[in-house]
């Protein structure tokens, strides 16, 4: 669906519920201002102009810019075919205003107050019978980010490293081609199309998908005044993720809530480490669920990856400042 016909939807949708009248003016190519066009939108006589940003729909580390735009442009709106709520609570607890395909709305300037959140998500056809991003496909995908090399590995190999059945290997392959985030360079070689956009769809689905299937349960301190940083994990079995490990690699945050990920039993949690199972405690434990080896010279964290994405999926501003940190540092100069 191109922006046009995005933007039609929603406001023709928006007419069904409160009565407009409106005009577009798309932006010339030649005078790229930074958004796609003007929207004209009158409303019980009241006149208001809107700078647009039309998007299919916007992700956790889309935000940023987002926020940007709408620091840059007095009367910024922006216009998608859904947003997920945690992204519409974000938007609006930064003033950004936006439109939704369904007629969805939230504009909040110059005396407009319109906010309306009735309207169940459009629903899309879901991609049919593609397996790379099933949870055994993005344990797969999630080594491939950590060494793009991996992907020209024998599928024997790569089977054995992720610790995947090797029936897997061809089929989460194949659904990595058919959605052109890897191409193929010849008959034995493959090379990741873009790092930075599979990493962004890793997030999305490792958040909705993978994470909710890890988690072990919660745990507390023994000592209420344990200091985290004191606690001496076996790497090859337990490192920190989330906060924790995003005030190790940044030294920009304090956390608050802690997250472990772990090959160990509740018992050697609670020997080693003297963390006791609490249904109320700040301690989060999720299976490790990558090669240990990759926790090398990691100083007691989980890839950085990783924890960059544990802190974009938060709703925590802090969390987010500490994530573009990590990207900035850590990632990008490396993709």
């Amino acid at each position: 669906m191109d922006e046009i016909e995005i933007l039609n939807k929603a406001i023709h949708n928006l007419e069904k519920d409160i009565p407009i009248t409106w005009n577009w003016d798309t932006v010339n190519d030649n005078k790229d201002i930074g958004v796609d066009g003007k929207l004209d939108l009158t409303i019980n006589n009241q006149k208001i102009t809107m700078l647009v940003e039309v998007k299919k729909d916007v992700k956790n580390h889309q935000l940023f810019n987002i926020i940007d735009y709408n620091n840059r442009f007095k009367n910024f709106l922006l216009v998608a075919e859904k947003l997920y709520p945690k992204v519409k609570k974000e938007l609006r607890e930064n003033q950004v205003n936006y439109l939704e395909e369904n007629g969805n709305v939230y504009i909040n300037k110059d005396g407009f107050f319109i906010y309306i959140d009735t309207h169940k998500t459009t629903k899309t056809q879901k991609e049919k019978g593609n397996r790379a991003f099933t949870k055994t496909g993005l344990k797969v995908i999630f080594h491939f980010l950590l060494d793009p090399q991996l992907i020209n590995q024998t599928q024997r190999e790569i089977a054995e490293i992720t610790n995947v059945a090797l029936g897997n290997i061809p089929l989460i392959i194949n659904g990595l081609l058919e959605t052109n985030l890897i191409l193929k360079l010849n008959k034995n070689e493959y090379i990741i199309n873009d790092n930075e956009e599979l990493l962004h769809k890793w997030m999305t689905d490792f958040e909705q998908t993978l994470k909710p299937t890890l988690f072990k349960q919660r745990f507390r301190f023994q000592n209420k005044n344990q200091d985290w940083r004191t606690l001496q994990f076996k790497t090859d079995k337990t490192v920190w993720g989330g906060e924790p490990a995003g005030d190790i690699i940044t030294n920009h945050l304090r956390p608050e809530k802690f997250t472990i990920y772990t090959k160990e039993t509740t018992k050697d949690l609670m020997l080693q480490y003297k963390l006791l199972p609490d249904d109320n405690g700040d301690i989060w434990a999720y299976d490790m669920f990558w090669a240990a080896n990759f926790n090398k010279n990691n100083n007691n964290t989980a890839p950085k990856q990783l924890v960059y994405i544990d802190l974009m999926i938060t709703d925590d501003k802090r969390c987010k400042e500490t994530a573009k940190l990590i990207f900035d540092e850590h990632i990008q100069p490396n993709i």
